[in-house]
């Protein structure tokens, strides 16, 4: 397990193309999802190989993503998780209802579009100061300086702990403790048996203006599908 992960490895590919990261039959995810970091899996575990993807979603603005779309929810997206197939070219296709994400609904409040508008222009901002410089600058860090490295990955591999994250994911996954005497060590598994391993987390607003407090991409190394829930304080 390595944390706080400050400076730029070989494996780790920062603020990725969109088209590197989604299928062409599923580009429509860069109007909900921004590319954060790409992982090279076989730091993870060397019996995997390919590339997997952290990304920051768009929504939501209040509550969890698909809060407000729970019409729509299935076996793939639900309230705070959402699962996407990972394809043989490393890029991600999505399983679920695209009407999962607020932004496809014709009744989507103003308010959430001007927030999407907001988030896509920080991203585009940051994206071209990295372009410049080499290094994830936000736009928090340019209102207020500091010396502090910037932690690209709170984490990568390891186990996870339990915290707020833990629900409402825990209604439609085995989450179990190794450990019961302690909240460390939870494992995920599908209703299949097949474990869903933990690859790493990072704060959203690590990278941008919006973002969950920590980040929590898995992988099912069976079918190459990666769940991703997210932690808010």
């Amino acid at each position: 397990m390595l944390e706080e992960i400050t400076t730029i490895q070989p494996y780790l590919t920062l603020l990725p193309d969109n088209e590197a990261v989604f299928a062409p039959k599923s580009a429509f995810l860069a109007k909900h999802l921004l590319p954060l970091i790409s992982i090279d899996l076989s730091v993870v575990n060397p019996k995997w190989q390919g590339k997997i993807h952290l990304i920051n979603p768009i929504e939501p603005y209040e509550c969890y993503i698909g809060s407000e779309t729970t019409e729509f929810a299935d076996e793939f997206a639900n309230e705070n998780w959402f699962i996407l197939q990972l394809n043989d070219e490393n890029q991600y296709e999505w399983l679920g209802n695209p009407n999962y994400f607020q932004l496809e609904n014709p009744d989507c409040d103003e308010e959430l579009k001007q927030h999407s508008q907001e988030m896509h222009q920080d991203y585009l901002e940051l994206k071209a100061r990295f372009k410049e410089t080499g290094k994830i600058i936000t736009r928090c860090q340019l209102k207020y300086p500091d010396d502090d490295p910037v932690i690209l990955l709170e984490q990568l591999g390891g186990e996870v702990s339990r915290s707020n994250w833990h629900t409402p994911i825990n209604e439609y996954f085995n989450v179990t403790h190794i450990n019961e005497k302690t909240d460390e060590e939870i494992e995920i598994h599908d209703y299949q048996g097949r474990r869903y391993y933990f690859v790493a987390s990072v704060p959203g607003w690590r990278y941008c203006i919006h973002g969950a407090d920590d980040i929590l991409i898995f992988y099912q190394p069976e079918t190459k599908r990666v769940l991703f829930t997210f932690d808010w304080t």
